[in-house]
């Protein structure tokens, strides 16, 4: 569910004309603030999926939110940043385009409304150089049934672990699925490490 709608928002917005203007379309990196920040400056113009806490659970169903960071850099000042030059994405520019792709619209099977906009104002981004608008959306979806037994019969038996490992990590989500297939697909790229282990039976 979470994975679904995380790839989804992802989706929409890679797959939309704003897509042509960014440097980065991906999940917010999970590291450390300052290095964070660094990345953030390095990937500007980009638009961030982050998942939103708390989730909501009422009535069977869950609420769940997520924010679409927009990021922009510019290095005249913060009014280009904000409106745009021409040249460089304005973050004003790219949260109007999220907004008309993402509300009442569909991502990853769901249906999604905005429920806010807000402009970071943390003094770490402004000496930066960045600019900072984050679009709040969240969807509605029922809570899922536990294990499906059928499904779980239908598996073959679990004889290989393979993982790979995103050391840094640098690879957004979609990436990571490429990777997860049958036969993996590593043409855009690939994990710093793997492994493979055989189930003893």
């Amino acid at each position: 569910m979470f994975a679904e709608m995380e790839i989804g928002l992802v989706d929409v917005i890679e797959a939309s004309p704003l897509a042509q203007k960014l440097t980065k379309v991906g999940t917010l990196p999970d590291i450390d603030g300052d290095n964070l920040v660094k990345r953030m400056a390095a990937d500007a113009p980009a638009v961030y999926v982050v998942v939103g806490q708390p989730a909501v659970v009422s009535d069977g169903s869950v609420r769940i939110s997520y924010g679409l960071a927009c990021v922009a850099r510019n290095a005249r000042g913060h009014e280009e940043a904000r409106r745009g030059d021409g040249l460089t994405v304005g973050v004003y520019a790219m949260i109007e385009s999220v907004l008309g792709l993402v509300e009442n619209g569909q991502a990853g099977g769901y249906l999604w409304r905005v429920t806010g906009i807000e402009f970071m104002t943390e003094a770490v981004l402004t000496q930066n150089g960045l600019t900072v608008g984050v679009v709040t959306v969240e969807t509605l979806a029922a809570l899922p049934n536990g294990i499906d037994e059928t499904a779980l019969a239908a598996l073959s038996e679990f004889t290989t672990l393979r993982a790979d490992y995103d050391i840094k990590p640098m690879v957004v989500t979609s990436e990571h699925n490429k990777w997860i297939k049958d036969d993996p697909d590593y043409s855009s790229s690939k994990p710093e490490l793997q492994d493979q282990q055989t189930v003893q039976t």
